[in-house]
């Protein structure tokens, strides 16, 4: 195997720009197709699309980043020399230094360590969200462990209710703990499970619990969890690129709206939807000394509330009131920062594709791919 030394030193930025120019493209691509299909639009369509839109482009960036750091085919020495010459002919012209001869960088020594060293940060800054994001979640997995309580008779018989109108349902799934009712939710990574709070399940009414238990059921059966793991994962990595951030949190809205017709179709009762999200807004969580309260080193991590409760349960009105639905809220608030960094990324990325070197970095992708397949 050979090494290409000159494109390891600049793989992170390279990777970065590439990623933002298809982010950018994927988020355009993404708020035009969610606008033009408007209120027809299913929500479990565009949660899919979304999801795609989210990871395609780290795919398409680490293709060439791959190829072009580590060449898996033999070359001459002449052509090694072309491969790196041109991975440092690529760096020059993004910074439109002089090409200097020899094994020289292009571009001054002082201003290579300082774009490639912000690069590298970044990336590993990114890691190290990622890396956090897991522990978080493995952590409370393995937390909520021994605080998980049996179901009680209420949400027993809810559950064998909602089963009827849901065969799919898994009842084992569901487990009760002393948590406040807005942390109620599916989680977990290798276990997932549904955990509702148990003092909402004893103040709730049979047709709010069903509801939950069927907005809940269907985030199982759709496998929004490992798939949110996913979306949350990328946010990290690609922390300074505004785009995933606005899809990302898209997506959970896309996910909960679309459970929310999932339990509206299964029980016919929007308001009773409406009203257990209401109640859990408003439960206050009991201090019982007999049983054990979940610790508030957990807690946090719980929490995976995406839209806000008044916006689900003026669109639960609605529905009951056979009224045309909303268009999608525009975009959060634009950080200028974030989408400084985006575009800064974003046209060097362009820069890249359109230099000549992209079609040296494009024959490596392919012969870096071919050795790899059997």
């Amino acid at each position: 195997m050979i090494i290409n030394t000159p494109l390891i030193l600049v793989s992170a930025l390279f990777f970065l720009a590439l990623a933002s120019m298809f982010y950018l493209a994927a988020w355009g691509i993404a708020y035009a197709g969610l606008r033009n299909q408007g209120r027809r639009s299913s929500h479990t369509a565009n949660k899919r699309l979304i999801l795609l839109c989210l990871i395609l482009p780290p795919i398409l960036a680490i293709v060439p980043t791959f190829g072009g750091a580590t060449l898996h085919h033999s070359h001459t020495t002449q052509l090694v020399e072309h491969h790196s010459s041109a991975c440092r002919q690529m760096f020059g012209s993004l910074f439109s230094a002089e090409t200097m001869t020899g094994t020289a960088m292009t571009v001054s020594e002082a201003a290579g360590k300082v774009v490639n060293g912000a690069a590298w940060l970044l990336v590993g800054t990114g890691v190290f969200f990622l890396l956090r994001l897991f522990w978080a979640t493995v952590k409370l997995e393995h937390g909520l462990t021994p605080y998980l309580e049996a179901s009680s008779t209420h949400l027993s018989d809810a559950l064998a209710r909602v089963g009827r109108q849901m065969p799919g349902l898994n009842a084992s799934r569901f487990y009760e703990c002393a948590l406040p009712a807005t942390y109620s939710s599916v989680l977990g990574l290798r276990h997932i499970r549904c955990v509702l709070s148990r003092d909402f399940v004893a103040t709730a009414t049979d047709d709010e619990l069903d509801a939950v238990i069927a907005h809940e059921a269907s985030h199982l059966s759709a496998r929004d969890v490992p798939a949110a793991f996913v979306v949350s994962a990328l946010s990290c990595l690609f922390f300074p690129i505004r785009p995933v951030r606005l899809l990302a949190r898209r997506w959970r809205e896309e996910a909960e709206l679309a459970c929310d017709d999932a339990a509206v179709a299964a029980t016919q009762r929007p308001l009773a939807l409406a009203a257990a999200i209401l109640r859990a807004v408003g439960t206050p969580v009991s201090h019982n000394q007999n049983s054990p309260s979940l610790p508030t080193t957990v807690m946090p991590f719980a929490d995976e509330s995406a839209c806000s409760a008044s916006e689900r349960v003026e669109r639960l009105i609605r529905q009951s009131q056979a009224v045309a639905l909303p268009s999608p809220q525009e975009s959060p608030r634009q950080v200028w920062i974030g989408w400084l960094m985006t575009f800064t990324f974003a046209g060097i990325g362009a820069i890249i594709l359109l230099s000549p070197e992209m079609v040296c970095y494009a024959h490596c992708s392919l012969e870096a791919v071919s050795r790899l397949l059997p």
